[in-house]
């Protein structure tokens, strides 16, 4: 059967119309496989006109969430089809609330690209990005006791090495997961002394990149977010 709406209180434009479905979508109200109700329906639901709801539809369809069919509908589609490194779409899920499966995806993509990265930084730095390292490093250890504050401090933190990286591609990915991040950080500084546990670890990344040690950054930051991992598991499972 189509999938409902129920009816907004104002009427808005058609990024609005794509983020309330698309929030919808990410609390898994609407399933892969389910199939949207037709334009009129949704003008209806949604106390829009057709042409905005057409104007949705398009970009939720430029992201991968939806797919329309001739005589089938507007289905959505499974989520390995999603754009899930379309700003948006990270927005929307981390908006959509904490949600395993995409917060050890991260983790898992993290793995893969920042030890790395951390090890560029090591040997590609200049003087003055190492220094900005460095810097964001004692701004975490003032933070530790302001979640909000060390949040922003990990942040520039993670965006200082890839600077140094000198890869433009890194520099987008990591500024591309800011809100993923957030979130994550958010959630495991729910732990008792979290934040204190993983400064020591920042402080060896910070220092090995200052010592131009590339190996060394490189398992320090593998170490961190392994831990990270470990954490975000500790805390579904409470």
């Amino acid at each position: 059967m189509p999938k409902d709406f129920s009816p907004l209180q104002y009427k808005t434009l058609p990024a609005q119309i794509a983020h309330s479905i698309g929030i919808r979508i990410m609390r898994h109200d609407f399933q892969p496989g389910d199939i949207l109700a037709r334009e009129p329906e949704l003008s209806a639901q949604l106390n829009v006109s057709r042409s905005v709801v057409r104007e949705a539809l398009k970009l939720l369809s430029a992201k991968g969430l939806i797919e329309s069919r001739p005589k089938i509908g507007t289905r959505v589609r499974p989520r390995a089809e999603w754009n899930l490194l379309d700003p948006d779409v990270i927005a929307w899920q981390s908006e959509a609330g904490p949600d395993l499966h995409f917060l050890l995806d991260i983790c898992e993509i993290r793995l893969m690209f920042e030890p790395r990265t951390a090890a560029l930084a090591a040997i590609r730095g200049s003087a003055e990005e190492i220094a900005a390292i460095e810097q964001s490093c004692r701004l975490l250890q003032n933070a530790l006791h302001s979640v909000e504050e060390y949040t922003e401090a990990d942040i520039l933190f993670h965006i200082s090495i890839a600077t140094a990286a000198h890869n433009d591609f890194l520099c987008t990915i990591v500024k591309t997961l800011d809100m993923p991040l957030r979130i994550s950080r958010l959630i495991t500084s729910q732990l008792p002394g979290a934040n204190e546990e993983a400064m020591p670890m920042h402080r060896a990344i910070g220092e090995a990149i200052s010592q131009r040690n590339a190996p060394e950054a490189e398992a320090a930051m593998r170490t961190l977010i392994e831990r990270t991992t470990e954490d975000i598991r500790r805390l579904f499972k409470a």
